[in-house]
């Protein structure tokens, strides 16, 4: 019986959940370099043949060209390439690669985190390793038949996925090529299945899902600790042979760098795995496509492939009655889902708001580990200081899928428009923490708290709120052998693709990336200052900046430039229209977490409101009537990149002035889009 888990537990879980999304790749499977280091040699081996193989480039081809893999960057342009593809034969080859991507599903955080989902690590549920051991072993027998049976059985989901609907849109969905290939990857991993010379004796079970599912200790103690897949497995790491001459753990970072000297035995047998696996899938969706529109050649019971899974991932010990019968659960599709809901929230001091709001999920493979909420909100609120207002707000919120059923996250940004008894004005605010959770396939509960930061007037508060949504959109679910159909057809096609030689490596050179940006700088109160008026600067702009290489690839050292338009409120009624100039560096030290050093910002513009009175503000310059800002300095700050979104707290401006710190900011907050 598999294992209840319980909201509560999940909450007890936040901190290693959050430090492991964003500090550190997980380390639940074959370490994701071990995945592209292994898919990289399958694809070297079927372009170039090695060990007695012949080449077969037809096979990454065809596949590429249906779209069940990613096109490499240089693939299908046609006549009149890029400037960088006409070129990269000779000084960019690995533009014509295919870029190794099936360390992705790694990062696919609604399954690590649920019990169901580690078929996709070829991995048992929680509720096989409570059953009675195999007769003279400590081994619960369901890790050794039904785990196996439901994890073939997922197997030939994606097969069908893959041969059947086929195209960009099943690669997209999360039920790809991409995923088949790490299952089967990870089944050569000790860390998570124990091979014997008949084939897979039993699955392992990631070790946090028992304290996830809050399984009492009596229950614990009844699963071995052999059968475990640790936290940090260092099992996970042998993709490679350790030391020797070729020194093979230095190269994994650039996996087609590694050669095939490198693999460890049980690496070596991915490899093949992967390359017998790209070919029957490619041959199988060649009979599909040849087949009468409508035919259904039901892949997964085709000779071909039952040849793979005897060859690969034969079960030692027979499974017996119900045993066989298991399956692997259907799974909701990623996608884009609607919800309309209500929301209560109460902060201090004494403000209390009740409204209506309406979100847009969006969650996708490419968009890993998190999914992004966007959210529009109409409600009342009250002010203990004013009375009764009117509120309207436009939000962006961040979640982590816990399972299957919860998120954890915060709203990183929420604009707010507030009106009525107070008179108006606008907050950019940021919500820490929230937590969802899916009561029903149509309803979500969610819980908001417990603070709440205003970056318009500086100040943080105590809040709590809750909130009831109802799902305006079903969710397609795929499994149990049913079909989510794709209309995407490849875009680039190339039939005489065979990539040059290449000097085995990384990339080069870098490509620019453009980011849309709001936000806005904190002031303290000026002298002279006009009640209910909001001072500082608010911010819209662009940033390009030098950060990601041609497969997406992040640097750690990023130069950056930004363009931005805004209004800055110094003192009294006067006001500024400004342009700023920013040239600066961020370097993420700490994989999303970086420092961001604005080496130059010039901000200038002239005065557009309070024009007859004087202003003594710091940058202010001119006559009376005349006046002009311009300002010179630095900023130092923190980045944090979530996926497209990029978070940017700075410091006051450092004034290239004989008083530097005169600027009366105190701190600056942006957020942005990556377009």
């Amino acid at each position: 019986m598999k294992a209840p888990q319980h909201p509560s537990a999940f909450g007890t879980s936040l901190l290693s959940i959050v430090a492991a999304s964003c500090f550190a790749s997980p380390a639940f499977a074959w370490e994701s370099k071990g995945h592209t280091v292994i898919e990289a040699l399958a694809y070297r081996t079927l372009v170039e043949g090695h060990g007695g193989a012949p080449p077969r480039p037809v096979v990454l081809r065809d596949l590429i060209n249906d779209g069940a893999l990613a096109p490499p960057w240089c693939f299908g342009r046609g006549d009149d390439p890029p400037s960088d593809c006409r070129s990269a034969p000779d000084t960019n080859p690995l533009l014509f690669w295919p870029q190794p991507e099936t360390d992705r599903p790694d990062a696919f955080f609604r399954r690590q985190f649920s019990d169901s989902g580690q078929c996709f690590h070829y991995m048992g549920p929680l509720g096989d390793a409570l059953t009675s051991p195999l007769p003279g072993t400590s081994v619960p027998r369901g890790l050794a038949t039904s785990s196996v049976v439901r994890c073939n059985d997922l197997l030939d989901d994606l097969l069908r996925q893959v041969v059947v609907d086929g195209g960009p849109g099943a690669r997209r969905s999360g039920f790809g090529l991409y995923e088949m290939m790490h299952i089967v990857e990870d089944s050569f991993s000790g860390a998570h299945t124990q091979r014997a010379p008949g084939g897979v004796d039993y699955l392992r079970v990631w070790k946090p899902i028992e304290k996830i599912a809050g399984l009492s200790t009596e229950r614990e103690r009844q699963i071995p600790d052999e059968v475990f897949h640790k936290a940090d497995d260092h099992r996970d790491k042998t993709y490679v042979v350790e030391g020797g001459a070729e020194a093979c753990e230095t190269r994994v970072d650039h996996p087609y760098d590694v050669p095939y000297s490198c693999l460890s035995e049980e690496g070596d047998l991915a490899r093949q795995a992967i390359v017998e696996l790209l070919v029957a899938v490619r041959d199988l969706r060649v009979g599909q496509l040849a087949a009468p529109p409508g035919t259904d050649t039901h892949p997964e019971t085709s000779p071909a492939w039952r040849q793979y899974r005897a060859r690969w991932l034969t079960a030692v010990h027979r499974c017996e009655g119900a045993e066989c019968d298991v399956r692997e659960p259907p799974e909701a599709a990623p996608g884009r889902y609607a919800f309309l809901g209500v929301d209560t929230r109460l902060s201090t001091p004494g403000t209390y708001d009740v409204g209506v709001r309406g979100t847009v999920l969006r969650y996708a493979e490419d968009l890993n580990p998190f999914v992004y909420a966007m959210s529009a909100s109409l409600g009342y609120e009250y002010q203990r200081a004013s009375g009764n207002n009117g509120y309207v707000g436009l939000g962006l919120g961040l979640l982590l899928p816990v399972g299957l059923k919860a998120f954890i996250g915060l709203t990183p940004a929420e604009l707010r428009i507030v009106y009525g008894a107070s008179g108006g004005s606008l907050e950019i605010v940021t919500r820490l923490l929230r937590f969802d959770y899916a009561v029903s396939q149509d309803v979500g509960l969610s819980v908001e708290g417990p603070l709440v930061v205003n970056w318009v007037q500086p100040a943080v508060h105590w809040s709590l709120g809750v909130g009831v949504s109802y799902g305006l959109s079903s969710p397609h679910f795929v499994g149990g052998h049913s079909l989510v159909r794709h209309d995407e057809t490849a875009g680039r096609r190339d039939d005489e693709w065979v990539p040059p030689p290449a000097p085995y490596g990384r990339l080069e050179g870098r490509r620019a990336t453009f980011l849309a940006f709001v936000g806005g700088t904190a002031t303290t109160t000026p002298d002279p200052a006009v009640e209910g008026r909001t001072y500082g600067y608010a911010v819209l702009g662009a940033e390009v900046g030098w950060g990601r290489d041609r497969w997406g690839g992040r640097f750690a050292f990023t130069p950056v430039v930004s363009l931005a338009a805004g209004m800055r409120n110094t003192s009294g009624e006067s006001s500024y229209v400004t342009g700023t100039l920013g040239l600066g560096v961020r370097w993420y030290f700490l994989g999303p977490l970086g420092l961001s050093v604005t080496a130059v910002r010039v901000e200038g513009g002239a005065k557009v409101r309070g024009k007859s009175e004087v202003d003594g503000s710091s940058g202010v310059h001119g006559p009376a009537g005349s006046e002009y800002y311009l300002l010179a300095g630095s900023r130092i700050g923190l980045a944090l990149r979530l996926g497209i979104v990029d978070l940017l707290v700075e410091s006051p401006t450092i004034a290239w002035t004989s008083d530097p710190f005169g600027t009366n900011e105190i701190l600056g907050f942006r957020i942005g889009i990556e377009l």
